[in-house]
């Protein structure tokens, strides 16, 4: 028989044992369902569930029900007392199995340390100052326009501190977004278009189709981002009643690098070692003295919504990204300019979210004022993740996109065909310690874990506990014909909360 994939609701109904059968179904084995002709009945611990009129499937019986639902939710009661509700879908071969599992796990905030920073050598600052091992800017402190500091230079040389040159020391973790976050003042620049930033998101985010902007929001991708939405027309595709696709941020490099060197620490408690890459800001333009324009008022534009995609490191533009009191701007005169409010940070735009703020694609402007706050991430659709070229059994980089919610990632784990474990990735390891700010955010697997048998699943966990599951989801290393060379995305079948 073909592989029919049902994505149906998970309502739980509990089958006695079927009297004189030899052997049952193994756990997430198949148990039931029209023309089927196996065990009817599941090993001890597992209980059957029907899926649908076609599929029944041993599930754990520490997955308890406590009633059946039309909708597809359930709640049940893991082995260690957590509260979950889930959403499964699955194969009638057991082949591929989705789920969401919203946890109870609560994680502390605030509670890491960062540690000592490696020794590290000046020549790796290039013209920046090594400041308690890392690169930080060195200019003219008499100038705050300047961004080097040469034999001109009348007030002397220096560097901020060293904690705006570090990872995860200024912003404090928020592994929670509600629908009234509060407002910040700001100010922003743009930084052009880039394929997908630090965060390494690729196309994604990037490409936006379908709206009366698209003719001045993409001139330097034409083709490719055409092939691209017409490969994966969800990942260009807009929130109801939102614009978001187009529309990516790099904040101050300290936001953006909340990592930390234990990639265990979330599983002791502790969250402190994810990018915020994914996370959700809405965005508006004000007048100079930080006061907003009337609808309709010479001015306005509408409210974007962005997502991060990137960092702004201090190290490398130091005029704009330093943080609050210690960053270098002297351009501009408007009230929330320079330097930035302490509860603040920087936001560097891209082209098309500055030209949306501007109105009609409009860069005039470099340097714009702001406010922002955080918000939930409305994703439309599934996460996806974007499976590198030259994958293998024996080594591969992805990163996650298109995540609802809290917007960022703690963890993704992989499992191989036919186990049960599974392994931690690690952020891509290759970046330098004296740069912490500019760490890529692919998740790798770590060296030595292979081989990996397809098909290989993928479990993301997010900073709200939340877990996403697709038990198939590489199927191949090898794009499939129609998409974009160099940016293949796997839709995981599933989304957070």
């Amino acid at each position: 028989m073909d592989l029919i994939i049902f994505f149906a609701t998970f309502v739980f109904a509990l089958f006695g044992e079927v009297s004189g059968q030899s052997s049952c179904a193994s756990t997430w084995g198949q148990c039931g369902g029209s023309n089927f002709n196996g065990a009817t009945c599941c090993v001890s611990g597992a209980t059957c569930s029907v899926l649908n009129p076609y599929y029944s499937q041993c599930v754990p019986s520490t997955q308890k029900v406590s009633g059946s639902s039309s909708t597809g939710s359930t709640s049940s009661t893991g082995s260690t007392g957590a509260t979950i509700s889930s959403t499964i879908s699955t194969s009638n071969q057991g082949v591929t199995t989705t789920s969401t599992y919203t946890t109870s796990t609560s994680y502390s905030t605030g509670t890491a340390t960062q540690p000592e920073y490696p020794s590290a050598n000046a020549s790796s600052c290039g013209s920046w100052e090594l400041v308690d091992n890392v690169c930080c800017p060195y200019y003219c402190l008499s100038n705050n326009e300047s961004e080097s500091c040469t034999s001109g230079c009348t007030g002397g040389c220096g560097s901020p501190p060293s904690s705006m040159c570090k990872s995860g020391t200024m912003w404090g973790e928020q592994s929670t977004v509600g629908s009234d976050e509060d407002w910040h003042y700001s100010r922003s620049t743009h930084f052009g278009l880039t394929s997908g930033g630090a965060c390494g998101f690729g196309l994604y985010g990037l490409c936006t189709k379908g709206s009366v902007t698209a003719s001045w929001t993409d001139p330097m991708l034409g083709s490719t981002c055409d092939a691209f939405c017409t490969a994966y027309p969800l990942l260009c595709q807009d929130p109801s009643n939102v614009t978001l696709r187009g529309n990516f941020a790099a904040p101050n490099g300290d936001y953006y690098t909340q990592f930390w060197p234990s990639l265990s620490a979330a599983s002791s408690g502790d969250p402190d070692n994810y990018l915020s890459c994914g996370e959700c800001f809405e965005l508006i333009r004000t007048k100079a003295d930080g006061t907003d324009y009337a609808v309709g008022e010479d001015g306005y534009t509408d409210p974007i919504y962005l997502e991060i995609v990137d960092s702004c490191p201090c190290d490398a533009n130091s005029k704009w990204c330093c943080g609050s009191g210690a960053d270098h701007c002297g351009e501009i005169d408007f009230k929330y300019g320079c330097p930035l409010p302490e509860d603040s940070h920087h936001m560097d735009l891209s082209d098309i979210a500055m030209g949306r703020l501007q109105g009609n694609g409009s860069l005039a402007d470099g340097v714009i004022p702001t406010r922002y706050r955080r918000v939930p991430c409305p994703k439309p659709g599934n996460a996806y993740v974007w499976l590198r070229d030259g994958g293998g059994a024996y080594y591969f980089a992805l990163s996650v996109v298109n995540t609802n919610g809290v917007g960022s990632v703690t963890a993704v784990e992989v499992k191989s065909a036919g186990q049960s474990s599974w392994v931690a990735l690690d952020h891509d390891p290759n970046y330098t310690s004296s740069r912490p700010q500019e760490r890529y955010g692919a998740w790798v697997l770590p060296q030595g874990a292979g081989p990996f048998s397809l098909p290989i699943g993928i479990r993301v966990t997010s900073p709200d506990g939340q877990q996403i599951v697709n038990e198939g989801a590489i199927t191949t290393f090898t794009a499939p014909t129609g998409s974009v060379a160099g940016f293949y995305y796997i839709d995981l079948g599933v989304q957070f909360t």
